[in-house]
């Protein structure tokens, strides 16, 4: 295993930007960004028997349980970090349960913690729209397509994720500050947590991300 990568967990609620930030940061430090939303859609799309049961959670806009969600990451994050020497690890663990599941042998470096109201996270997250055929996405307010709610790359009409309807995000937000928010005081005993103001532009934000690591 490569020596002298952070290994980067990403907390925040629903559209703080930490998607965005993630795979901007990753990029430049050279490691895999693991977004686990992503990698459990993937599974979902596979029809197997194991992607079936978690496309019934993803698409009522609840969480997959934390078995299933641990055992996919723990394989994800071992197997990134071992090739690479670190990684940005989007939304993984969510709660205080699932950082038992964190691979025993790799240690969080650093927490970057994205904050912004609920009232913005639903305003962001009902803006997404996703290109069913390439997966890009894009936000109606803040990366809008070039030609409205069609995809640049192919053209295909762009659609709105099931779990990104108001009244699903809502109740994901009631999840994540039940269940993640208790996670941030762990991590600030720690000494690794970073808090950072989601609400300011993508370069803003990006700026100050990478004066953590500069």
């Amino acid at each position: 295993m490569q020596k002298n990568k952070p290994v980067i967990i990403l907390l925040g609620p629903q559209g703080s930007g930490k998607g965005t930030q993630g795979k901007r940061l990753a990029a430049r430090l050279g490691i895999p960004y693991l977004e686990t939303g992503q990698l459990l859609r993937d599974e979902a799309a596979t029809g197997s028997e194991e992607g079936i049961y978690i496309a019934s959670f993803l698409n009522a806009g609840k969480l997959v349980p934390a078995e299933t969600v641990v055992a996919l990451m723990s394989k994800k994050i071992r197997e990134g970090v071992h090739a690479n020497g670190g990684a940005v690890i989007d939304s993984f663990p969510r709660s205080l349960e699932q950082t038992d599941g964190f691979p025993g042998e790799v240690t969080p470096t650093h927490v970057l913690f994205f904050d912004i109201p609920n009232d913005e996270s639903v305003k962001r997250l009902s803006a997404r729209r996703v290109c069913p055929k390439d997966k890009k996405v894009y936000n109606l307010i803040s990366q809008p397509p070039i030609q409205n709610e069609t995809c640049d790359d192919c053209g295909t009409k762009l659609v709105q994720r099931d779990d990104d309807t108001p009244v699903a995000i809502r109740e994901r937000l009631e999840i994540y500050h039940r269940d993640t928010a208790p996670l941030l005081d762990q991590y600030e005993a720690q000494g690794i947590l970073h808090r950072i103001d989601g609400m300011p532009s993508i370069p803003e934000v990006e700026k100050a991300v990478w004066e953590i690591f500069a």
